[in-house]
C-alpha cells in the first residue's frame, strides 16, 4: 500500500503511515490521526504561492472558562446561554439562562460578532461565524474562540471552515470516548494570506450573510411575538413544572395524561384559528430500508435539519427514498416527530434549496403548505412559544413522546396580520440569500486553495 495518501486512507480500514508523518506529530500512535488528509492539506498549503501565517499570530484563541450553571428564569437577573451543540442551530433556542449573580465567568463566556467558533468536543473543527445575534449569548466553554486580529474575520472563517483546516483540525484531536481539542493545538495551523481583492470579498459574503440571518430573525421573532401575545401570560419555563387542576369527565377528550390538561401546555388562552391541516397536507414518510451507496440520495436525521449548513454524513438507495416517500422538497415545513419534550420535539425546520432533494428520516413530519406565503405562516407560528406549546401537547407516550400526524392536523393556526406575514415570508428569502452568501464564500476560498 506505498504512496497511499492521507485523504485515500481516510475511506479505507487500513493503511501504511511513513515514519515522517509520526515524526512531524510528536510520534502520536493513533491512525485516525493520520488518516484525516491533514497532513497533505498542511503541505499544500505551507507550499502554495502564498505567504502564510500560524493562526496564533493572525487571531486570538482561547476557550471560554469552566463554570457552574445556576439557571433562572428572571430576565432582570439573567443572561441567554447556549450549549456547543446549539450554536449553529438556525433557530437560536432562549430558554436556558444563566445568573448573572451566580455565573462570574460571565464577561468571558460571551463572545463578539465577527469571531468564529469552533466545536472542540465530539465532533471537532464545525465553524461557526458570530453575527449579531449569538452575540447576545453566553456560550459554552466547549466552543473554541478565534477573535481576528491581522486577517479579515469574514475570510477567517471561510478557511476555516474548508475541508482542508478541517483536516488539520481533526488531526490533532485526543481522547477515547469523547474527542477534544484545545487552543494549543491549533495555535500553528497554517492560514493563507490572501490577495486583496479576494480576502474583501469574501468578508464581504460572510458579513453580508451574517446580516441578513439576523435580520430574518428579528422578523420571524416579530411574528411569534405576536402569537405568543395572543396566547396570553405563560409563566412555566419548562415542560415538567410543576401544575395542579381539575378536569371535567366531558373534557377528557379520550385523553387520560395530565400534561394534557394542566400546567406548561394549557397555559394562556386556548388560541382558535385554522386547523394545520387546512393550510396544508400533513404526512409522515415510511421507514426505508438502511441501503446506503456511493452514488445515492444524501440523508438528514431529525438533528441535522436544524443546522445553519445541514450535512450528510450518508446516502441512500434513491429506490428506497422513492418508496418510502422520504424525498423532501423546497418549500416543506419538517416538524420533529419524536424525543424528549424539552428537546426538539415539535420544532420546525424549514426545507431550503440546499436539502431540496435529500431523504429526510420518519421522525419528520412533512407539512407540504398549500402555497410560499401560507409555508411561511406555518414556519412562523410553530417556532412561536405558543405554537410549540400547542403542538408539543398533543404528543403522547412516556418514555419517547411521538406526535401523531393526524393530532397534528388539528392544531389551530391563528391569523397572521399581512404586515407580518410579509415580514415571515421575506425572513425565509433572507436566509436563502444567506445561506447561498456564505456557501459561495467557502467555495472561493476553497478553489483558491486548490
Amino acid at each position: 500500500m506505498a504512496g497511499v495518501t492521507a485523504s485515500e486512507a481516510s475511506g479505507m480500514r487500513a493503511f501504511v503511515a511513513r515514519s515522517t508523518w509520526l515524526a512531524d506529530e510528536g510520534l502520536r500512535m493513533g491512525a485516525k490521526s493520520f488518516a484525516q488528509g491533514g497532513l497533505q492539506a498542511r503541505a499544500r498549503i505551507e507550499g502554495g504561492d502564498w505567504k502564510w501565517k500560524p493562526l496564533e499570530q493572525v487571531a486570538d484563541i482561547y476557550r471560554g472558562p469552566l463554570h457552574k450553571r445556576v439557571y433562572l428564569h428572571d430576565e432582570d437577573r439573567s443572561w441567554p446561554y447556549i450549549t456547543a451543540s446549539d450554536v449553529s442551530r438556525v433557530d437560536l433556542p432562549r430558554d436556558i439562562r444563566l445568573s448573572i449573580a451566580r455565573t462570574p465567568q460571565l464577561p468571558v463566556l460571551r463572545v463578539e460578532q465577527g469571531w468564529t467558533l469552533i466545536s472542540s468536543a465530539g465532533t471537532i473543527g464545525n465553524a461557526t461565524y458570530v453575527n449579531e445575534q449569538l452575540a447576545e449569548f453566553a456560550v459554552s466553554q466547549d466552543m473554541l474562540r478565534v477573535k481576528p486580529r491581522q486577517v479579515l474575520a469574514g475570510f477567517l472563517f471561510a478557511f476555516l471552515s474548508t475541508q482542508a483546516a478541517k483536516g488539520i483540525m481533526q488531526m490533532r484531536t485526543y481522547g477515547s470516548v469523547v474527542d477534544r481539542i484545545e487552543p494549543k493545538h491549533i495555535a500553528d495551523l497554517p492560514v493563507p494570506m490572501p490577495p486583496q481583492v479576494l480576502g474583501e470579498r469574501v468578508h464581504g459574503l460572510v458579513e453580508s450573510a451574517a446580516r441578513k440571518r439576523t435580520e430574518a430573525a428579528r422578523l420571524l421573532d416579530a411574528a411569534a411575538k405576536y402569537f405568543d401575545g395572543l396566547a396570553g401570560p405563560l409563566p412555566s419555563a419548562h415542560d415538567h413544572s410543576r401544575a395542579v387542576g381539575t378536569v371535567r369527565a366531558g373534557d377528557l377528550g379520550g385523553r387520560l395524561d395530565a400534561f394534557y390538561h394542566v400546567g406548561w401546555t394549557t397555559e394562556g388562552e386556548q388560541l382558535s384559528g385554522t386547523p394545520l391541516g387546512d393550510l396544508a397536507t400533513v404526512t409522515r414518510p415510511g421507514i426505508y430500508k438502511r441501503i446506503f451507496v456511493k452514488n445515492g440520495v444524501p440523508v438528514v436525521s431529525g438533528i441535522d435539519v436544524f443546522q445553519l449548513r445541514p450535512s450528510f454524513g450518508v446516502r441512500l438507495m434513491h429506490r428506497e427514498a422513492e418508496q418510502a416517500d422520504s424525498l423532501i422538497t423546497r418549500g416543506q415545513v419538517l416538524v420533529q416527530r419524536s424525543g424528549q419534550r424539552y428537546g426538539l420535539l415539535g420544532r420546525p425546520a424549514y426545507v431550503g434549496d440546499r436539502m431540496h432533494g435529500w431523504a429526510a428520516s420518519e421522525h419528520l413530519i412533512r407539512l407540504t403548505p398549500r402555497s410560499a406565503q401560507e409555508g411561511a405562516h406555518i414556519f412562523a407560528f410553530l417556532r412561536s412559544e405558543a405554537g410549540q406549546r400547542s403542538v408539543v401537547r398533543t404528543s403522547y407516550g412516556t418514555s419517547i413522546p411521538e406526535i401523531n400526524p393526524r393530532d397534528l392536523a388539528l392544531v389551530q393556526v391563528p391569523a397572521l396580520p399581512q404586515e407580518l406575514l410579509l415580514g415571515a415570508a421575506r425572513a425565509l428569502a433572507l436566509r436563502e440569500e444567506a445561506d447561498a452568501e456564505e456557501e459561495s464564500a467557502i467555495a472561493e476560498v476553497e478553489s483558491w486553495l486548490n
